[in-house]
């Protein structure tokens, strides 16, 4: 599938960008019409601290920000994000202040939750979730679930791609839209289209990357 690769570029940044590849891909629970590569955002540390500047925007001048619940492997970004909103200056609400990078654990019964020591740092405090996309935002709202019953106060959602502009009333932040990939498309596995017009899978997908299927 090397030839169907494409890249996008942030219009704010030229260290921001994603790889794209067109295809097939299925992921345990939808079928997408492709993959998108942000692993150069997520190890990257010039790239991540030029995405973290974006994505502090909203919250620079506006939010308390207490703690940032990162997804996705978005730990590195989440730093740099906290770093930017951390920077003294007029009009920074956060500066002097301390914001703690946490990510929730899968329990048996497939709920996220945090361990013991980490709860302490999260109950009823200011949070920013960053995710490395959103589409069908099932994950997502199980992680809000979550944040809610440990009383979290959601400042934000900040997200690399996201196909919609909010889930369940609340905006996503997001690097790239469906603007930027305009084919870009997920079905239920019953109802997808590729399926439907005999088009093989390519790949099976998760948030590491994809196995081609040969």
């Amino acid at each position: 599938m090397d030839n169907k690769f494409f890249t996008i570029s942030s219009p704010n940044s030229s260290k921001i960008t994603v790889q794209v590849v067109a295809g097939h891909f299925a992921t345990d629970s939808s079928h997408r019409t492709h993959y998108i590569d942000i692993s150069e955002l997520k190890s990257s540390a010039s790239a991540a601290k030029s995405a973290a500047h974006q994505l502090s925007m909203p919250y620079l001048s506006k939010a308390i920000v207490d703690v940032i619940v990162y997804m996705d492997g978005t730990e590195i970004l989440a730093a740099y994000l906290a770093d930017e909103l951390l920077q003294s200056g007029l009009g920074v609400v956060n500066a002097g202040s301390e914001i703690f990078l946490v990510t929730p654990m899968l329990s048996s019964d497939g709920h996220f939750i945090f361990h013991e020591n980490v709860q302490k740092k999260i109950l009823n405090k200011n949070v920013v979730l960053t995710v490395a996309s959103m589409t069908a935002g099932a994950t997502v709202n199980r992680v809000l679930e979550c944040l809610e019953y440990y009383g979290c106060r959601l400042v934000g959602i900040s997200a690399v791609f996201s196909i919609a502009p909010e889930v369940d009333g609340r905006t996503i932040h997001s690097l790239f839209t469906h603007a930027d990939i305009p084919d870009y498309h997920f079905y239920k596995p019953s109802e997808c289209e590729m399926c439907k017009n005999g088009i093989k899978l390519d790949a099976f997908m998760n948030s590491e990357g994809y196995t081609e299927i040969t």
